[in-house]
């Protein structure tokens, strides 16, 4: 029995039969040209792809892409690092030609079937020249042609490099190859999303972690009449609705400006990972922004690195007569004597608590912190009660100052005021269990008498390289 294709054809006439138009014969296929993009044939099908590419001494803001060649090894750390997002590959070095940097435009913010990734832009190194490619599907039948090309690119180049594209980018595309029905012949051996160390260096120092605002601040990137990530949707929609591919080419240039984006970034990671820039770049914008360097190297594996950014911190902090004339202190000081704490490097960590007292201790604000570690590390540590005691002390005395000013100052709410008061009324009866337990030691005790002006370093290490010329006379 004939089928109903072949029964229909039948009553058709000769003229109303459709004859199929090859690619050269469609007029079409050079419209794309007014955004530099051509129609790109695969055994999965048709897709529209541009392509561009930057010669090594091309500089994107302060960042010139040429230089990710002499040191993108240095990035396997931020693998190695496990920091939250990134993959587990277990290596010693990472080529910069295995690093494929992508970024994805999408109908939406989601992460369901229907947000469809209609743009993906991808970057890679070929010797020292940067390529960036951005395929486009014109309707949905082209998406598996895109994604077969993108796997192919993968194959070669399997250390994904993305913004946030460990929780948006790559679970989209992925997602997609299973809508598909393609299979994903490899995942990335490893995935570095540059959205954490960011994190890590300007969330304290930068109002926003952006990608853009980051270009601005730190890559010296300025953007003229672009067209925002959220308007792009929009934009795709009307294309769909007009078939006018000149509105998608603001779309084209942001989202390259993002893949290049990627490659400055890791040309400047990769210099704070080789030492090409130290803790002295970081100085520039900042003590704080010094000091979550330090944090970063430490949390990455590079200890030796982290020691030497943290340690010249700390000199330059307990130098800084203006803090004393001021009775100001810099945010990072507390912090900076807590990490050395941790590393049990605990006369460095005195002297920044001491420091802080020199400075903030006769006000009411000041944190309790330094004199309650003070007095266990005599207690514990130094095995000194009359220090102990004599800064426990002044804890009580500064809990019962704070206690007052917070019952005088103008504050709503008698829940508030009570729980501030029970707050207080614990704090002060630990103390003064410190105390009589500090008293009972120091009268059993032979220790000489002691002054609060005079710094004791201690008799169990030496200090950091430059702390030794350090007094800090309380």
């Amino acid at each position: 029995m004939s089928s109903l294709r072949e029964r229909l054809l039948r009553h058709k006439r000769p003229e109303e039969t459709a004859v199929p138009v090859t690619p050269s014969e469609n007029p079409s296929t050079d419209e794309w040209s007014a955004v530099g993009a051509v129609m790109e044939q695969s055994e999965w099908g048709d897709f529209v792809l541009r392509r561009n590419t930057y010669e090594a001494e091309y500089r994107h803001g302060g960042s010139r892409l040429g230089d990710l060649a002499n040191s993108g090894d240095e990035l396997w750390r931020l693998l190695a690092a496990k920091e939250p997002g990134t993959g587990s590959a277990e290596t010693s070095g990472m080529p910069h030609e295995r690093l494929l940097f992508m970024d994805t435009e999408t109908t939406g913010l989601g992460h369901g079937a229907g947000n469809v990734p209609f743009m993906i832009g991808i970057g890679f190194y070929e010797g020292d020249r940067f390529t960036v490619e951005q395929m486009l599907i014109r309707h949905p039948g082209e998406e598996a042609a895109m994604l077969g090309y993108l796997q192919n690119k993968l194959k070669s180049r399997p250390v994904l490099i993305s913004y946030n594209g460990k929780s948006f980018d790559w679970p989209i595309v992925k997602n997609r190859y299973i809508m598909n029905r393609m299979p994903l012949q490899a995942e990335p051996a490893g995935h570095i999303d540059f959205l954490y160390p960011s994190r890590s260096l300007w969330k304290h120092t930068l109002p926003s972690c952006r990608l853009g605002h980051i270009e601005e601040e730190r890559l010296g990137v300025y953007r003229d009449n672009d067209v925002p990530g959220s308007l792009a949707p929009a934009l795709y929609f009307q294309y769909l609705a007009e078939r006018d591919p000149e509105i998608l080419k603001g779309v084209f240039v942001h989202n390259e400006l993002d893949v290049l984006s990627l490659a400055g970034l890791a040309v400047h990671f990769a210099a704070l990972l080789s030492g090409k820039l130290d803790w002295m770049h970081a100085r520039e914008f900042g003590r704080e922004e010094w000091f979550r360097l330090g944090l970063w190297l430490d949390k990455i594996g590079m200890r030796a690195q982290a020691d030497e950014a943290l340690s010249a911190l700390a000199e330059e902090l307990l130098s800084d007569i203006a803090q004393r004339e001021t009775g100001e202190v810099d945010a990072c000081l507390l912090p900076l004597a807590q990490f050395f704490k941790r590393r049990r490097m605990l006369s460095e960590a005195c002297l920044l608590w001491k420091h802080y007292i020199a400075c903030k201790g006769g006000s009411r604000t000041a944190s309790l912190e330094p004199y309650i570690e003070l007095s266990m590390y005599y207690e514990h540590k130094a095995k000194e009660w009359k220090p102990a005691l004599e800064y426990a002390q002044l804890a009580l005395d500064l809990v019962w100052r704070q206690g007052a000013l917070k019952r005088s100052g103008n504050r709503t709410g008698a829940v508030r005021r009570e729980a501030g008061s029970k707050e207080a009324g614990n704090e002060a009866a630990e103390l003064e269990k410190r105390i009589e337990r500090l008293k009972r030691k120091s009268a059993s005790s032979t220790t000489s008498v002691w002054s609060p002006s005079v710094t004791k370093p201690s008799r169990k290490r030496r200090l950091a390289p430059g702390f030794e010329q350090l007094s800090m006379p309380l």
